[in-house]
């Protein structure tokens, strides 16, 4: 790698640390939410296997996997000689192996059963010392030795393997049935123990186990009877039809009714049946299959990232929302891979770190909300000192000017009195009316700070529009004068109203003002007022260049002009932003009607009566 690589990197690195650094509490809180997830994975196994097989329902079984079930009753004619032959067998409790043995019975049974030319025949009962010593001719080897049939082993009281009476002297005939049970009894997994005699899976299928440390977790398809269940009675008297046994793996147990059972996660169930399971799982590898940890942990940690980004990223609402279709999304496809592919992913354990992030980052998020408020509510101090700064400053520079703009038209009007050559006669009527500009605008800004002022009150009184327009027109006549422009009133009686009549004489005087600015030198301006419902209607239209639809909005703006207005005359911005701000005070509304070289027409709507609430100011400015 060169020089400049190895600098990127470091650069990278260093930004990467840097940025770890200034989110340490998010990148702590996360990490404590991922160790939350990881130990709720740790425990979220045996017991959920469980939940997971009485949720799903029972499942289909193999073909290939045949019971055949002996009963007590099937043996009342073995000993129907004895003493004990007229009892009820039901209420017999102890039943061992040894009691479902008699020579003829089960030549008959497996003969029939090698007769369907099966793939393997596996019997769960153990018979050895418990039948007594035997001695077998020609045709019983023949049978009871066939390579077909495997026959269980047994363990004594002291660990030793016991093998049957019908072993192989290459006991390849033989295999074990132990069947382990994890510490509260259930029989969930199996073992496969190197170098002791082979499962009667492993004999059955003809495969041998991969067995890891832990064992093989028994992927059960169901409670009792999920596989094609045969009795003894049934095979002797030809009942079972030949496809059913042909090339098929027959297991063959007993079932004394009240004998002991194994549990297991789907309920009790016979030895022969739990085996018939096992042969199932390994003959269509149904193990429930386990991840290592490092993968699961990896998933959990993703997931963290994903639920703590949802909730520092959008309301609390809708990441609620979020979590719920999160948590809902990793059951289903938790119990979807489980059935499917007997592949185990935790269903608890990311609803425990799910509610672990909301918790923990719920307390962070109004944490860190709290810190915004704070340094929001800082910020507006700042700013509102910053703003009275800049009004005291505006206003001081103001005034500071009022006084020598007042001595310049003094000294103009002066000289404009005396006898003086033309030319200089304009050049002072130039000088008058641009210091005459002068102190409008700053007329505007002194009246921008006062009415921005946080003490600023409305002085409401009785009064009529009318007047105030009639007023503002007589004011105004010379000015429209100059320019040749007719004013035109339409003004309809009506009865008096309350509101701040110089606030309201301000905003006549800017409309008319604005309109004898802009209308083409001979115009007219037409002024009406009418009375609307509740509603005082007032209406100045001018024929002027008119506005551009795009700038309509615009110019209601402080200090905004329209774009091709400030090349054709001057101003400073604030009329029509004045005039919005006093209508909306009062409770009334501002509309303008432009089209380009049609003119413009301005109209407000005051209320009849006062229903502008208090603090009306404030929100106005806000």
């Amino acid at each position: 790698m060169t020089r400049q690589t190895l600098e990127k990197l470091r650069i990278r690195w260093e930004w990467l640390l840097r940025s770890l650094s200034r989110r340490r509490g998010l990148v702590l809180r996360t990490l404590l939410c991922w160790a939350i997830g990881c130990l709720a994975l740790s425990v979220d196994e045996s017991k959920t296997y469980d939940r997971r097989f009485q949720l799903r329902g029972e499942q289909k079984a193999a073909d290939e996997v045949v019971l055949l079930t002996l009963y007590p009753s099937d043996f009342l004619s073995v000993y129907g000689g004895r003493p004990y032959s007229l009892m009820n067998m039901s209420e017999i409790t102890d039943i061992t192996d040894s009691f479902f043995w008699d020579r003829k019975t089960w030549m008959r049974l497996l003969e029939s059963l090698l007769k369907y030319d099966p793939r393997a025949i596996g019997v769960t009962l153990w018979f050895g010392e418990n039948i007594g010593d035997i001695r077998l001719n020609g045709d019983e080897r023949r049978v009871l030795e066939n390579k077909k049939i495997i026959w269980a082993t047994s363990i004594n009281n002291v660990e030793r393997m016991m093998n049957p009476t019908f072993a192989r002297p290459d006991l390849s005939n033989i295999a074990s049935v132990d069947l382990q049970r994890d510490d509260d009894g259930v029989v969930r997994r199996l073992f496969s123990i190197k170098g002791e005699v082979p499962s009667m899976v492993e004999r059955l299928t003809g495969q041998e186990l991969t067995s890891p440390q832990k064992g093989l977790v028994i992927n059960y398809r169901g409670s009792q009877r999920q596989f094609a269940h045969y009795t003894l009675s049934e095979l002797m008297n030809d009942e079972i039809p030949p496809e059913a046994l042909a090339g098929k793996i027959i297991l063959i147990g007993a079932d004394t009714g009240s004998g002991p059972r194994y549990l297991t996660p789907v309920g009790p169930l016979p030895r022969a049946e739990i085996i018939a399971h096992l042969v199932d799982n390994q003959l269509h590898d149904r193990w429930i299959k386990r991840l290592n940890f490092f993968w699961y942990a990896a998933m959990f940690l993703l997931l963290t990232c994903l639920s703590v980004f949802l909730i520092t990223a959008y309301p609390q609402s809708v990441a609620l929302l979020f979590f719920w279709w999160i948590g809902t999304l990793c059951a289903a496809l938790s119990a979807w891979a489980f059935d499917t592919f007997a592949l185990w992913f935790p269903a608890f354990s990311p609803f425990i770190l799910l509610a672990a992030t909301w918790i923990i980052f719920i307390g962070y998020q109004a944490t860190r909300i709290e810190r915004l408020n704070q340094r929001l509510q800082q910020e507006q101090r700042y700013l509102q000192e910053l703003e009275q700064l800049k009004n005291n400053f505006v206003s001081l520079i103001s005034h500071d000017l009022k006084t020598p703009i007042a001595k310049i038209q003094a000294v103009v009007n002066r000289l404009r009195a005396q006898p003086l050559e033309e030319g200089l006669q304009q050049d002072l009527r130039s000088l008058h009316d641009s210091s005459e500009e002068l102190n409008r605008y700053i007329q505007s800004i002194l009246k921008l700070l006062r009415v921005e002022s946080r003490d600023f009150q409305l002085h409401r009184e009785v009064a009529d529009i009318n007047e105030v327009i009639e007023q503002v027109v007589r004011q105004l006549a010379p000015l429209a004068s100059e320019k040749g422009l007719r004013i035109d009133t339409e003004l309809e009686p009506m009865f008096s109203a309350e509101f701040d009549v110089t606030l309201m004489k301000e905003v006549v005087l800017n409309l008319v003002e604005n309109a004898i600015k802009y209308s083409h030198p001979g115009g007219r301006i037409a002024i009406r007022s009418e009375e609307i419902d509740d509603l005082i209607r007032v209406e100045v239209q001018d024929n002027g260049p008119g506005i551009a639809a795009d700038e309509l909005d615009k110019v209601w703006r402080k200090f905004t002009r329209g774009k091709d207005q400030d090349l054709r005359t001057k101003g400073s911005g604030l009329g029509l932003y004045l005039v919005k701000y006093f209508i909306e005070l009062h409770g009334g509304s501002v509309r303008l009607e432009s089209q380009v070289g049609q003119g413009s027409t301005v109209s407000f709507t005051l209320p009849l009566v006062d229903d502008t609430p208090s603090g009306s100011k404030e929100e106005v400015l806000s």
